[in-house]
């Protein structure tokens, strides 16, 4: 019994990251060198999820291939903010070490200061599932090998253990870590499950009034994790918590079974925004933006009783006066209680 019932919450943990309604799973690629090429391993992963040559403009692509759906972000190198920020919502962390890296005197040649200091930070934060991939290796197949067993005992200490590596100079390479990609059980750190929260594919401001300075912040991408009521404050990374004034549920961009039912004319078409329903907050249940209590000074004070309260003290008091009772003799009070 037990064991079925572990069984059915691991089919319904894949479901949920994989499924056809699931949010697409986002890939950071990060550098841990300067020289590392993220631009050409970005347009690559993108060109081989989208086979038919479709949504390469965007970071997010459904791939009918695969059956996935992935976002592709890429790290940069020398922000260490944004670094932080790409780790907080990845599925997947996929460092990224180039094995013609110059040398350092005393340290790995594929890993940077800055690579190292990240690494420690991201490792304080909690790191999601995390994969190394390794660019630039020799095109003999000897030698390749021994440059990928060399990187992977160089800086195997810096990952967890399960962490596994793999060459991503080939289309048959990317094409075999993308199935494994797929097959895979992510895990996540447990504060990120405990809250919504949406990865912005699209930011837009509209001004309300000049003169008062407000405006309004259009965001739209999909919800992960948990789910959003539309009378709950939401958190703006390095800004502060908002109200919501609307939320739109939007027709999916980037369906799964689309092929199936437009023709490649419709598909251009389908991109667009298009508006299923709207939610608007309830006044009574929505949540204020007042998060501290405002402290009363007189709360504390302690004023003189009024005639009333004292006669009606001295009466308690006489009424709950104990009656004496006639003891044995010998019989003290503590012994007849």
């Amino acid at each position: 019994m037990l064991r079925e019932q572990k069984r059915a919450a691991v089919l319904k943990e894949k479901r949920a990251s994989g499924g056809l309604n699931s949010a697409p799973r986002v890939i950071v690629l990060f550098p841990l060198s300067a020289s590392v090429e993220l631009n050409s391993l970005g347009e690559d992963v993108l060109k081989l999820l989208a086979s038919d040559g479709s949504g390469i403009d965007s970071s997010t692509v459904a791939s009918s291939e695969y059956k996935l759906r992935a976002t592709v972000l890429k790290a940069p190198h020398g922000d260490l903010l944004t670094c932080m920020e790409m780790a907080k919502v990845a599925d997947l962390m996929a460092f990224v070490a180039s094995a013609s890296s110059p040398w350092e005197e005393n340290k790995s040649n594929f890993i940077d200061s800055f690579g190292s200091q990240c690494l420690s930070v991201l490792r304080s934060i909690g790191l999601p599932s995390t994969t190394v991939l390794i660019r630039d290796l020799p095109s003999d197949l000897k030698k390749k090998n021994e440059m990928k067993k060399m990187c992977a005992s160089q800086i195997a200490s810096e990952f967890p253990e399960d962490c596994k590596f793999y060459p991503a100079d080939t289309r048959d390479e990317l094409h075999k870590f993308m199935w494994l990609f797929k097959a895979q059980r992510l895990t996540v750190p447990h504060w990120r499950s405990q809250r919504p929260y949406v990865v912005a594919q699209k930011v837009g401001m509209v001004v309300d009034d000049e003169s008062s300075g407000n405006c309004t912040l259009l965001l739209s991408g999909y919800l992960r994790a948990r789910k959003l009521s539309v009378n709950q404050l939401v958190h703006v990374s390095g800004v502060g918590d908002f109200q919501f004034s609307k939320i739109e549920i939007l027709k999916d961009p980037f369906p799964l079974n689309e092929r199936k039912n437009q023709n490649t004319m419709e598909l251009d078409v389908s991109h667009d925004e298009e508006v299923l329903k709207s939610l608007v907050p309830d006044p009574i249940k929505q949540e204020p933006l007042i998060v501290e209590n405002t402290p009363d000074p007189l709360a504390g004070e302690q004023t003189w009783p009024t005639e009333e309260e004292m006669a009606e003290a001295d009466k308690n008091q006489k009424q709950g006066k104990l009656k004496k009772r006639n003891l044995r003799r010998r019989t003290s009070e503590y012994q007849a209680a």
